[in-house]
């Protein structure tokens, strides 16, 4: 069941990039991406000490993951981009990676809605939370889950009456981590329904039962209108639970259910696209003036700003992709040059002090 307080937490975790992108909130970003990176660092340990080829290829990949990052500040609209990261794209092993694909996920489905709100006035978003009972076989349990799920909205499709008749589209994400109290598996799903008026809890919750045979446990609440991205968050906070969990129940997770899909919609959300690169997209701030900022990573002080350089506006700007590289410096012209003191001062306000700019070189070794 969802504790009303995640709707204020989970922000923080699960990130709004391309919403809060402000130089002020770098600091703050670059610590949660630390913070991921040596969770992912704890997994892939324990993943060295596993037997086969297969665990020691993907822990040198997670280990790899967010060595570095290179954000781009636009400055004359105050925005910063992720513009270059190596990402091992594990993001049920890796918390950086899971906090950037949960990310995009959720800028995607955001802007869906806002075009469903405009073109099919009336339509409301709800939290519904779906949980089968806890058990030791973590396969066996979200299999009985999928199983059921399905199950609810064939009922709909059938046209012999369910709870969800009223829903015109929904996108849910499945979750999965150790029961509180009975430290077995519990598997369980979020989903964000739309509907002109709430699903009826009790009447979801009796037909869940028919469906499960063991469990009646469901929640169905409100998404503010006003502030919808609190609801969203919920249904793609896929990082939340990383610092909860031990590595060996990540990477028994990620044996079990790599390859499931565990982001689905149907009806008025089906068919987004999340875009498969977890770079940010600059396309509304191309041809702007910019600076970069390159920081590495390491196990003793966790990201580090390296540099900062200047960019401008005459620049073409590349593709911005995974495994891109520093960017090459054209010009520093006087201006170039105070945005980029301006920028270093606001950063470290925001760390309390960093290292000093290191003359710009140009190319990442």
């Amino acid at each position: 069941m969802p504790d009303p307080s995640d709707q204020k937490k989970n922000p923080e975790q699960v990130e709004l990039d391309g919403v809060s992108e402000g130089i002020e909130a770098l600091p703050k970003r670059v610590d949660r991406y630390s913070t991921a990176k040596k969770g992912a660092l704890d997994v892939a340990e324990y993943m060295q000490g596993l037997p086969g080829q297969q665990h020691r290829d993907v822990s040198q990949r997670v280990t790899a993951c967010g060595d570095y990052l290179l954000f781009r500040h636009f400055f004359t609209v105050d925005k910063v981009k992720l513009h270059a990261a190596q990402f091992c794209k594990a993001h049920l092993l890796c918390p950086l990676c899971a906090i950037r694909r949960g990310a995009k996920a959720l800028a995607a489905y955001l802007a869906r809605w806002e075009t469903i709100e405009r073109d099919h006035s009336g339509l409301k978003p709800f939290l519904v939370t779906l949980t089968v009972k806890d058990g030791p076989d973590l396969a066996e349990r979200f299999n009985h889950l999928h199983k059921a799920q399905r199950e609810l909205w064939k009922r709909k499709q059938r046209g012999r009456g369910s709870v969800l008749d009223g829903v015109a589209g929904a996108v849910w994400s499945y979750e999965v981590k150790r029961g509180n109290g009975s430290g077995q598996w519990h598997p369980h799903l979020h989903m964000i329904a739309l509907a002109h008026t709430a699903p009826d809890a009790e009447a979801l919750s009796r037909e869940w039962y028919e469906i499960t045979g063991d469990s009646f446990i469901v929640d169905v609440r409100p998404i503010s209108q006003d502030d919808p991205v609190s609801g969203f968050i919920e249904v793609f906070k896929y990082a939340v639970k990383f610092s909860e969990q031990e590595p060996a129940d990540t990477v028994h997770a990620w044996q079990t259910l790599k390859g499931k899909r565990l982001l689905a919609s149907s009806g008025c959300f089906r068919g987004v696209d999340v875009p498969d690169d977890l770079t940010d997209d600059a396309s509304d701030v191309a041809g702007l003036p910019f600076m970069d900022m390159l920081y590495r990573f390491s196990k003793a002080g966790g990201y580090s700003l390296m540099q900062v350089t200047p960019g401008t506006a005459s620049e073409t700007l590349p593709k911005a992709h995974s495994k891109a590289r520093a960017p090459t410096t054209p010009s520093y012209s006087a201006a170039d040059l105070v945005a980029a003191i301006r920028t270093r001062q606001t950063l470290d306000r925001g760390y309390g002090g960093s290292p000093p700019c290191r003359p710009p070189s140009r190319d990442v070794p």
